[in-house]
């Protein structure tokens, strides 16, 4: 049996383990929160246009449905759904195909696959310019594809720069699929085979094997991967500043340039407040869906 007092000095170690990083979160994370929080009321004086009084004029200009603010965050969304659909489904097909066909994941194509992972966004960003402008290597072959050859439309759409941020879904696309297929790929290993034979042996055709076996069975793995490839695309920064167009802007584009350029701090830290509701409203689905997962497990 523990004594009281050999179970106190297990607790004040305990507490010397954790205290480090408890001091960095408070410090690093809680601090600066709190300051953007009472920022976007107008409660500090850290940054010019702030009087330390509180207002709801940021909020209220942000909602406003005449104000730019609002087609920023739709525009935001729109374009990060796109991109986090395409790149969890690219994912999840080539881990799929690769399951169907039983090839192994070798040094080589997993070496491959995993380029995205070790390129700076800001570096990936101004690659995926090169290739997509006008005088580009895809800029070129979309203009003959589309122009020249098919004769589909007089001027072929642009890559970069656009009003339908086709350059953000390419690169942030490219960024955030290997991330899917490495998830996913690791789930489908852990199946046992004999699933999809004892399905086949019944008369179930590859389609009706991957929704009724292997969905359902990594379904909650899927949801996880969706939800961090939104939320890494929802608060961008490089692929959007470099690849998007002057107008619209995404959020975080958006709060820079009223933050920094404009020196509007009041709308750029409600517009930070805003996305950190956001981030955290996604986190509580994701959370109850987990819990929810383990009730009915």
């Amino acid at each position: 049996m523990t004594s009281p007092r050999t179970s106190r000095r297990r607790q004040f170690g305990d507490l010397l383990m954790v205290a480090p990083l408890a001091l960095f979160l408070g410090t690093m994370v809680l601090v600066p929160l709190v300051i953007a929080v009472l920022s976007s009321v107008g409660m500090t004086t850290v940054a010019p246009g702030l009087t330390g009084e509180f207002t709801l004029q940021g909020f209220r200009e942000f909602f406003d449905p005449t104000k730019p603010s609002l087609a920023a965050l739709w525009f935001t969304f729109k374009v990060t759904l796109v991109t986090t659909a395409i790149s969890t489904g690219l994912g999840l097909a080539l881990a799929l195909f690769m399951r169907f066909r039983r090839i192994a994941l070798g040094q080589v194509m997993s070496f491959l696959v995993k380029i995205p992972l070790f390129m700076p966004y800001l570096v990936t960003a101004f690659v995926f310019w090169v290739l997509l402008y006008p005088k580009g290597y895809i800029g070129i072959l979309t203009h003959k594809l589309l122009v020249e050859y098919l004769a589909l439309v007089e001027q072929a759409p642009a890559l970069i720069s656009d009003p339908l941020g086709i350059g953000i879904i390419v690169c942030g696309s490219w960024m955030r699929f290997p991330y899917a297929f490495v998830i996913i790929h690791g789930l489908l290993q852990m199946i046992d085979p004999s699933y999809e034979e004892a399905a086949r042996t019944l008369g179930a055709r590859t389609g009706r094997i991957v929704r009724r076996v292997y969905l359902p069975l990594v379904g909650y793995g899927l949801l996880s991967v969706a939800l961090l490839n939104f939320l890494a695309l929802f608060i961008a920064f490089s692929i959007p500043f470099v690849l998007g167009a002057s107008w619209p802007q995404f959020l975080s584009v958006f709060i820079y340039v009223n933050a920094k350029d404009q020196g509007n701090w009041l709308a750029g830290y409600t517009a930070s407040v805003v996305y950190i509701v956001i981030a955290l409203a996604i986190a509580t689905f994701y959370t109850r869906a987990l819990q929810r997962a383990k009730t009915h497990a």
